[in-house]
């Protein structure tokens, strides 16, 4: 047996070489990880010089929730995220009533590819540039005017339509100001009340009409989507989801009364500290009365799409709202047949909230349930997997706001129907 002071080198060594093999296998690992921070840390730089122009408030907003993690507040998919992807098994989802069927494949590298974060901050930066000019004058305009009176998601998405139009015939969207948009409590009337502007040119005083186009907002459903260019080979799924994003950045006022909402609500005051956790939203009431849902399902059908995944990938944390206060007393049952295993988050805000109410409010107060509504959107589109129905406008804000984060994992859904609705 070697002596004392020999063996203890050669242990050192040994161990030594362990290390740095380990460290390479690490390496080879993570290697495209770690090539996907350097671009996103490349970009997020590259982005961050380019958006001098924008308003002061913007901007502020900007630099507070853009960086390495973050786009506009919203967590980006990160490695924890891409490792609940990989423990999960691959589901192949076909979106329908669009143009055509699009299929994603959560294994798939084209549907890895497609929404990937690289991607979003190349379509986030073409849109900001093509709405942000460093000169308004002679450019061409499109002005959206005359909002539909509907709940909130639909009129979101008929803004959506108007938005795509204006860009596919290559102008610049403006609101009209004021606007007549039910959702917009401030003195615009219009969605710069709650997001950041849409532009940071004004509706030209000179009305041109071989330069300014008017786009109602009230479409109904947008028949003959128009790429630009830049985004021909694109899925419609993307390029909406792309759209919409930019439309709903957070205002640094609708912001801080989001977090806000989260620091009074959830323990410990982070959203970030939640992680992972699963989103439920059950839609019920109206869209049932109104037969644009088929039935309302018991929170339990939810469970049961998940419940299996969820525990494969250690996720005990679960956010539930619904306009339907039963709901939450289904949890209770739920959970009690799980043994305990969620634990529920939630936040305290007004229920029993559908279209008819919104209409008998006051504008003011309709604006605070606004601000309610983004509170849940926010947590719902942070949250690492998502169940709903996509009939649902608001479902589907937050599936699209979800591909631009680069999560893939698709919806749980009891209509077992992935919609989108041109």
């Amino acid at each position: 047996m070697a002596p004392k002071f020999i063996r203890l080198p050669l242990l050192l060594g040994a161990f030594f070489l362990v290390f740095l093999l380990g460290v390479h296998v690490g390496s080879r690992r993570n290697i495209l990880n770690e090539k996907s921070d350097v671009i996103n840390l490349f970009s997020n730089v590259k982005l961050n010089k380019e958006l001098q122009s924008m308003k002061e408030e913007s901007l502020k907003s900007f630099s507070f929730a853009y960086n390495k993690t973050h786009l506009w507040s919203m967590r980006l998919a990160n490695e924890d995220y891409y490792r609940i992807a990989r423990t999960l098994p691959c589901r192949s989802v076909t979106y329908v009533g669009g143009l055509k069927n699009e299929s994603m494949d959560s294994c798939s590298q084209a549907t890895i590819n497609e929404f990937s974060i690289e991607s979003t901050l190349q379509a986030q930066k073409w849109i900001h540039d093509h709405q942000n000019p460093a000169n308004c004058e002679n450019k061409k305009f499109a002005i959206i005017q005359k909002y539909a009176g509907s709940g909130f998601g639909s009129t979101i998405h008929q803004i959506l339509w108007a938005f795509g139009t204006a860009i596919g015939e290559g102008r610049i969207a403006v609101y009209q100001v004021p606007g007549n948009w039910l959702y917009g409590s401030c003195s615009l009337s219009n969605p710069d009340c709650i997001f950041l502007p849409i532009s940071n040119c004004s509706v030209p005083a000179d009305l041109d009409f071989k330069k300014v186009t008017l786009i109602n907002a009230n479409i109904d459903h947008w028949f003959k989507p128009v790429y630009p260019p830049i985004f021909a080979n694109r899925s419609f799924n993307w390029y909406r989801s792309q759209l919409l994003f930019y439309l709903m950045r957070y205002n640094p006022q609708s912001l801080n009364h989001v977090q806000r909402r989260i620091t009074e609500s959830f323990d410990p005051p982070s959203i970030d500290l939640h992680h992972p956790f699963i989103s439920v939203y059950v839609r019920r009431s109206d869209k049932v009365l109104n037969r644009e849902m088929s039935q309302a399902y018991h929170l339990q059908r939810y469970f049961s799409l998940f419940d299996e995944h969820a525990r494969r990938a250690k996720i005990s944390n679960v956010y539930i709202n619904s306009e339907d206060t039963n709901v939450f007393k289904e949890f209770e049952e739920v959970n009690r047949n799980k043994k305990k295993y969620y634990k529920l988050l939630s936040i305290n805000t007004t229920r029993n909230i559908v279209f008819s109410t919104l209409l008998g409010m006051s504008l003011e107060h309709r604006g605070e349930i606004v601000l309610e509504f983004l509170t849940d959107l926010f947590i719902e589109a942070n949250a690492d997997l998502h169940a709903g129905t996509l009939t649902s406008n608001w479902c589907r804000l937050v599936d699209e706001i979800r591909l631009v984060l680069g999560k893939r994992i698709p919806y749980y859904t009891p209509e077992h129907r992935f919609l989108v609705d041109v």
